[in-house]
Formats: structure tokens, C-alpha cells, sequence
């Protein structure tokens, strides 16, 4: 029996995300001209956080395993509320690869990773914090853009 119906075709390139992706600010709801670029998955600043946090829990889970082997009691770390956040807030920090100019209380605000710190960390901040955190999460966010004609 023939088979007629067409073989599918692919490139690799196909199955690649975008190397970075935009995220435009919103304001309470209300979105801005102030775009962050993030680090997609297979950029290097993303491949850089994925092998140090791989790191960090196999060591972790080696510590652990070698206190089962030497008869002691397992002693997992304590997390304090300000380190999770401290934690959550470099991981955002780690992807940005940079933002639009912006004025922040009529002064330049440009983008350092240190600037970038010091705006994320600030609790009261929090909604710029899920925003960004929100936007690396979804599988959108790094996904090529078609082809127009």
C-alpha cells in the first residue's frame, strides 16, 4: 500500500530558542517603554547559572550522602525568608543581559548587575521581582519569532 501523505521536514534550528528574550516592564499593570533583555536557555550566561547551581546541589548531595556513610545524624541547611529572596533575586540578576535606558527618581539608572541587586532586592518591589521571574519561566518568552513575508 503507498504511502502518500508527506514526510515532515525540519532543521535543527527549528527546535532552538531565541539566544535572548524581551520582557517589556509593566508599572502596575500598565506596560512601559523600559525593555530587559534576559539570557535565553542556551545562552552562555544560562549555561554558566545551570552548571554552578548543578554544582552547588551535587556537592550539597554529597555532603549529605557522606554524613549517612559516617553514622551521623543528616544536617540539612536552614533557609532563612531573606536568603530564598536573596537567592531568587540573583538567579533574575544572573539571566539579564541588559535593559533599556531608564530615569529612575530623574536619575539614570543604568544596568549593572549591582543595579540591578539593589531594585529586585527591595521587598517592596516585589511585583518588578515576579514580573521578571514570571517572564523567564514562561516557555513563550524565548521562542523564535516567525518569519514574516
Amino acid at each position: 500500500m503507498k504511502n502518500d501523505a508527506a514526510v515532515e521536514s525540519f532543521s535543527f534550528a527549528d527546535f532552538e530558542e531565541a539566544e535572548t528574550g524581551n520582557m517589556t516592564v509593566a508599572v502596575h499593570g500598565r506596560p512601559t517603554n523600559w525593555v530587559w533583555t534576559f539570557a535565553g536557555p542556551g545562552h552562555d550566561k544560562t549555561i554558566e547559572q545551570s552548571n554552578r547551581l548543578a554544582k552547588e546541589r551535587l556537592h550539597q548531595e554529597r555532603q549529605i550522602e557522606q554524613q549517612r556513610v559516617n553514622g551521623k545524624k543528616v544536617k540539612l541547611p536552614e533557609e532563612a525568608v531573606d536568603d530564598i529572596r536573596s537567592r531568587n533575586v540573583r538567579m533574575v540578576v544572573d539571566r539579564i543581559v541588559g535593559w533599556s535606558p531608564v530615569k529612575i527618581d530623574g536619575e539614570d539608572y543604568a544596568f549593572t548587575p549591582d543595579n540591578a541587586y539593589k531594585l529586585l532586592i527591595n521587598p517592596k518591589r516585589a511585583g518588578l521581582l515576579t514580573q521578571a521571574m514570571e517572564f523567564l519561566a514562561a516557555e513563550s518568552s524565548f521562542t523564535p519569532r516567525s518569519a514574516t513575508s
